[in-house]
């Protein structure tokens, strides 16, 4: 890996990070946690969740979404800088490599989603039995599907470089 690459991988990692963090910082006592919500496809269980975080922790997780919503172009952009620039791959593996690239860009994608139809959610009739949560559920699954897919691809290659991964 070339110096430049190095450092905008650093960088890029950094970020992401930070980022994280951040967002982590702000939802953390969230309980159950907003996974959990995120991953909910019943509406009655969606308006439980919320009203057991009450009204304190519903403008929590209302106020979070600025921060999501730049956190979804820094974790996109993160997953398409390691790909290109991360030197998980070798010179003729480019066709792997531009899959991988968009793996959290496209994961950004139906996190955007979630986060449209969670705002939705938010604004409208508290306890509606909406289409609206269960698709946002099915976007929260393909993201973190995706999420998951990249980081089990980004460990086995780390591993494979570092000689304890011989697949």
């Amino acid at each position: 890996m070339k110096s430049s690459s190095k450092a905008v991988v650093i960088v890029a990692t950094s970020a992401f990070v930070l980022s994280q963090a951040y967002l982590a910082s702000l939802v953390h006592a969230l309980r159950p946690n907003i996974v959990v919500l995120q991953l909910t496809f019943s509406p009655h269980r969606y308006w439980e969740i919320l009203d057991e975080w009450g009204e304190a922790g519903r403008a929590l997780y209302r106020g979070h979404f600025s921060a999501d919503f730049i956190h979804i172009g820094v974790f996109s952009l993160f997953g398409y800088l390691i790909a290109r620039h991360g030197g998980l791959f070798d010179p003729g593996e480019r066709a792997a490599a531009s899959r991988f690239a968009v793996l959290l860009p496209v994961a950004g994608l139906f996190d955007l989603g979630e986060n449209l139809l969670q705002l939705a959610l938010l604004s409208g009739p508290v306890g509606a039995d909406s289409v609206a949560i269960p698709l946002s559920a099915l976007c929260s699954t393909v993201k973190w599907t995706l999420v998951g897919l990249f980081s089990w691809i980004t460990a086995r290659r780390v591993l494979k470089r570092l000689g304890l991964y011989s697949r």
